[in-house]
């Protein structure tokens, strides 16, 4: 255990020096082996080859390539425009726009990093124009990035579902509940705050010709969503197969329908799109090693034996849980933090009467809320980056933001319906709670 120490503290140290979660993990993994026995250097590419060899992963590099063929056709301002016509008219309309469009984009794109840096762009900038303080809008448009993750289709909900061998699609319909809580409660937050701060209305005046073009740009845009979670629901396609589909739609738009596509501007997001994946891939590969290197020295036994010492009643380890990932999701990348953690974890809650998916949700909130949180929140600094703001300014703004997703978060906890009626409803067969 000591060398697993020396090991564990090797992988902080190479974090907080800026040197990539993948990396740092598979250095740490190697620093190990060293320590114990050299000869175990030939397990570990053995190890991180299985780590990605996932059927259920390969539905990940098509939903991010189909949201890099969206946003490179136009069609974040298209639903950002059609979220404007319904709710901009009200007393900080820009506001609930900035929300009703991240909620969409959502379904659409899968990933808040990925709603921050394309739709965010568009909200702050709209937002800040109209008189909203900038670091509010920054702040907002960052917040409400978090439905991405929850909301179908999600790659975060994917490689859960890849690592712990639970349905992918119960875990997809189990997370909108979820992603729609957070959208609601920002909702609420906006209702309390906007006569106080004397929020804008949204004078966007549109003629007839205008309001046809907007209603028909959205509801294509939304056709991207139903063609992913209609095909999986009625039992006619993967999650991985729909996730190909979602690609070959949003070419037609792209290249066919609005023809804002270019030969040059799909290299571009076959390149983005393969960085990113690249990155997500190296991650899952390296984190299976290094939690090989775990259950060698039984780490999981360990946490298992101090959750069990601490209670045997379900939301009281929930509860543990939560504040563990809290940690967790403040120092280590989604992908990392569930393929070393969720293997020890689940187990352990499962056996005392948790829901798998009910389960895979709760770590799912709890480590996307983590991306808003520093010292390695990736949708804070991508916010930051986006808005050319001054950190510390944007960091105070985030506070409210943080404060009602755990709210939704323990309401989650303790209310495993949330999660689970929606399979229920849908077929999925669901353990009982």
């Amino acid at each position: 255990m000591i060398n697993f120490s020396i090991a564990v503290l090797a992988l902080i140290i190479l974090v907080c020096i800026g040197i990539p979660v993948a990396y740092s993990m598979g250095i740490s993994s190697v620093f190990y082996i060293l320590l114990v026995d050299p000869q175990y250097l030939e397990v570990l590419p053995n190890r991180s080859i299985t780590g990605v060899n996932n059927f259920l992963l390969l539905a990940i590099p098509f939903f991010i390539l189909a949201a890099e063929i969206m946003g490179k056709s136009g069609l974040t301002s298209k639903l950002f425009n059609f979220a404007r016509l319904f709710v901009g008219r009200f007393q900080g309309g820009l506001a609930f726009v900035n929300i009703v469009a991240s909620t969409i984009f959502g379904s659409v794109s899968g990933s808040a990093i990925a709603d921050v840096s394309g739709l965010g762009v568009i909200e702050i900038q709209a937002m800040t124009e109209e008189g909203y303080d900038k670091d509010f809008s920054v702040a907002l448009s960052a917040g409400s990035s978090l439905q991405s993750p929850l909301i179908p289709p999600s790659t975060t909900v994917m490689v859960y579902a890849g690592v712990m061998g639970v349905s992918a699609g119960a875990l997809l319909m189990g997370g909108l509940g979820p992603g729609l809580m957070i959208a609601l409660t920002q909702i609420i937050y906006i209702l309390c705050i906007r006569k106080k701060r004397n929020f804008p209305r949204d004078n966007k005046v549109y003629t007839k010709e205008e309001i046809k073009h907007i209603l028909t740009d959205g509801l294509l845009t939304m056709m991207l969503p139903v063609i992913i979670i209609g095909g999986i629901l009625g039992g006619y396609v993967t999650a991985t197969e729909a996730a190909a589909l979602a690609v070959v739609y949003a070419l037609f738009l792209g290249f066919v329908y609005y023809r804002t596509m270019t030969w040059k501007s799909l290299q571009e997001c076959l390149w983005n799109a393969c960085k990113t994946v690249g990155n997500l891939m190296l991650i899952v590969a390296f984190a299976n090693a290094f939690s090989w290197v775990a259950a060698i020295e039984k780490v999981p036994d360990a946490i298992a034996a101090i959750l069990m010492s601490i209670s045997s009643n379900k939301y009281v380890l929930l509860m543990v849980v939560n504040i563990f990932y809290v940690f967790v999701g403040m120092i280590m990348d989604t992908g990392a933090a569930i393929i070393l953690f969720a293997p020890i974890i689940g187990p352990v809650l499962t056996m005392v009467g948790v829901n798998p998916v009910h389960l895979g949700i709760v770590t799912v909130m709890n480590l996307t809320i983590g991306l808003l949180t520093p010292p390695v929140g990736l949708v804070l600094f991508t916010a930051v980056n986006v808005s050319k703001r001054p950190f510390g300014a944007v960091v105070k703004a985030f506070i409210p933001f943080i404060i009602i997703s755990y709210a939704a978060l323990i309401v989650v906890t303790f209310f495993p319906e949330i999660v689970t009626w929606l399979p229920k409803v849908c077929g999925f067969a669901i353990a009982a709670v």
